[in-house]
């Protein structure tokens, strides 16, 4: 009878112990697939809603800027709400929901971040007055949102001259052109219109909660088209300066683009060009048109500077 009872008693011991070891098994299967997947699916829609958000303040920002240029309107702010991360600045679940079989929630930066790039225009008419006129070259500034995800490869997304670039481990895209538009049109002329977004202020911030980011756009004097050397030239040049020559890179493939779609042909030439004094990286669009006479004022050139002042907000609850 004893013999009968401890068999029965450590039957039961072993069935909790195997029993115990399933839920442990089970627990370590969801947390190294469940977990990450959920993690995962919840980063890649996280940075959609960024891209989507990108293309908006792109085009609000376009709005604003021919507004003010068209209807002659005084200057007006926008305000974006941008999530850092996937938190969202929830606070998370306690109790009987274990946090560890939820994904870590990921956080991300917002900045307004001067590149020291450059972007620059040159032409047969502005080259010979450039000492005396300062809009360019400019430095390029830029918004950024960085993520730092844990489960999902990491993204920058840029806006920088009107166009909004997406940057990962892979290399940088332009993912929206940005204001520069090149028409090949009648008599074998050229029409050169660049409107060159300069973004004004500074700042940072990270976590993973909310953050409003308010944009304004500051006046500047008006363009003086009868007295501004910038519209007939023999030549017109358009080109970024970076240290990084994946930046470099990313431009030559926009000016490729423009020349591409315009179908300029021999009207444009473009290539990159490494400075070794300065370690820097040149990427270039040279337009003359394709009238044979290198004297003949075939390419007009339309500058529209435009500059926004921007400032960022935590506006996280508590």
């Amino acid at each position: 009878m004893t013999s009968t009872s401890s068999e029965v008693a450590l039957s039961e011991v072993v069935g909790f112990v195997l029993l115990i070891g399933l839920v442990v098994v089970a627990l370590s299967l969801y947390m190294t697939y469940v977990v990450p997947a959920d993690g995962r699916e919840a980063e890649i829609a996280q940075m959609n809603v960024i891209s989507e958000q990108f293309t908006d303040y792109k085009f609000t920002l376009d709005n604003i800027r021919t507004s003010l240029l068209v209807n002659n309107l005084s200057p007006v702010m926008t305000s974006t709400s941008f999530n850092l991360g996937t938190g969202g600045g929830n606070t998370e679940s306690g109790g009987l929901y274990l946090t560890m079989l939820s994904p870590v929630s990921s956080y991300a930066t917002i900045t307004v971040n001067n590149t020291m790039d450059t972007f620059d225009i040159d032409s047969s008419s502005y080259h010979p007055v450039r000492s005396t006129l300062v809009d360019f070259p400019m430095n390029i500034t830029t918004f950024e949102y960085t993520s730092h995800n844990n489960y999902w490869i990491e993204q920058k997304y840029s806006y920088q001259l009107g166009g909004v670039f997406l940057t990962q481990p892979d290399g940088i895209a332009n993912r929206i052109s940005p204001l520069i538009s090149v028409a090949n049109i009648a008599n074998n002329s050229v029409v050169v219109n660049v409107a060159p977004v300069q973004l004004v202020g500074g700042g940072s911030l990270s976590g993973n909660g909310p953050a409003r980011v308010d944009t304004r756009e500051r006046t500047r004097p008006k363009f003086n088209i009868s007295t501004d050397p910038y519209i007939s030239n023999t030549w017109v040049n358009l080109s970024v300066t970076s240290s990084d020559p994946a930046i470099a890179g990313v431009w030559l493939n926009v000016f490729n683009d423009i020349k591409i779609r315009e179908q300029l042909g021999s009207s444009a030439t473009t290539g990159t060009i490494y400075s070794p004094a300065t370690q820097k990286t040149t990427a270039y669009m040279y337009i003359t048109g394709s009238n044979p006479d290198p004297n003949w004022k075939d390419v007009s050139l339309y500058v529209q500077r435009a500059e926004f002042y921007v400032a960022l907000n935590n506006i996280a609850s508590g």
